[in-house]
């Protein structure tokens, strides 16, 4: 049987991140495949940091952008925000052990402040948080649990959800343009789907 980590490469694949993304939306993948992407990931990262962190960055900004304007996670405080407190107003509960309540389960491990602090650089936009993530050693992780928390956020408001996964479609051809030595020039098939995703603010 192979075990996590089994197969890594540090070249780049589209692939492990196309498969990553999928993860967001779909419980049941292989628990040694997410471990295994993941670890390929960072892999990857250290080649090609600049693809990896603007591909990151990217969903996680498109992800946070399509929270109704006057969601506090937009203008979260990185000095007080990510326990799973930060999602009661969506999903009360009255369980003693978070890890056990389906609602909340996701955010049961704390998230931690540098992510949180990447969340919040995502209101500059995201070369912000492209640059800020820049500055770790291992920016992958961090922005792997910042973009699950949104996609969290986003699933409390709708339900079943697939925008996730293809804000981080978009986003791979958007980083290999980048990496690249391209610019974007925001295509309109980029910003309609951006439109289209937003949610409303009476949604709940």
């Amino acid at each position: 049987m192979s075990q996590p980590g089994d197969g890594a490469t540090s070249v780049w694949d589209d692939a492990t991140w196309a498969a990553w993304g999928v993860g967001l939306v779909e419980p049941l993948l292989d628990p040694y495949d997410r471990v295994a992407d993941l670890e390929a990931m960072r892999l990857q990262a250290r080649s090609e940091r600049l693809r990896a962190v603007t591909l990151l960055a990217g969903t996680l900004t498109d992800l946070l952008d399509s929270l109704p304007d006057q969601d506090p996670w937009r203008h979260l405080d990185p000095e007080t925000f990510g326990s799973y407190r930060d999602g009661l107003d969506l999903v009360p509960t009255e369980a003693t052990e978070i890890r056990e309540d389906i609602g909340l389960a996701a955010l049961a491990r704390p998230l931690g402040r540098d992510a949180a602090r990447l969340m919040r650089a995502c209101v500059h936009g995201w070369e912000s948080a492209a640059h800020d993530a820049s500055g770790f050693e291992d920016p992958v992780p961090l922005l792997v649990r910042a973009v699950t928390w949104a996609t969290w956020r986003r699933r409390a408001y709708l339900g079943e959800d697939n925008y996730p996964v293809l804000v981080v479609f978009s986003w791979l051809r958007r980083a290999a343009l980048i990496a690249g030595g391209g610019e974007l020039d925001d295509d309109q098939a980029h910003q309609q789907m951006r439109a289209s995703a937003k949610i409303v603010d009476d949604v709940v």
